[in-house]
C-alpha cells in the first residue's frame, strides 16, 4: 500500500486528513510524523476527534483504527510534513 505525503499547515486546530466512509469496516491508518511530533486522532465524522489523541514523535510512526482521521502538531508548534497509509490517495 503506498503512503501519501501530506504538509500539515495549520497550527491552532485540527486538519482532517482522510476518510473512507464507505467502507464496511474501520479502516487501519498509519500515520508517521517528520519535521518534529504531532498528535493524531480519530472520529466518527469529518467535524472533530472523538478520542483521547496519540502523540507521533518525529521520524516515528502510529496505527489508528477508526473512520475519519486528525492531525495537529504537537508542542513546538509549528507546519509538520507526515505521510499517511491505508486512506488512498
Amino acid at each position: 500500500m503506498d503512503s501519501t505525503a501530506l504538509r500539515v499547515q495549520k497550527t491552532d486546530g485540527w486538519t482532517h486528513i482522510g476518510s473512507r466512509p464507505e467502507a464496511k469496516k474501520p479502516l487501519d491508518v498509519v500515520v508517521r510524523a517528520f519535521e518534529g511530533p504531532v498528535l493524531v486522532a480519530t472520529g466518527a465524522d469529518e467535524k472533530a476527534p472523538d478520542c483521547e489523541p496519540v502523540r507521533v514523535p518525529d521520524g516515528e510512526g502510529r496505527r489508528l483504527v477508526g473512520r475519519h482521521f486528525f492531525v495537529r502538531p504537537a508542542p513546538p508548534i509549528g507546519p509538520r510534513l507526515i505521510s499517511h497509509r491505508g486512506l488512498g490517495s
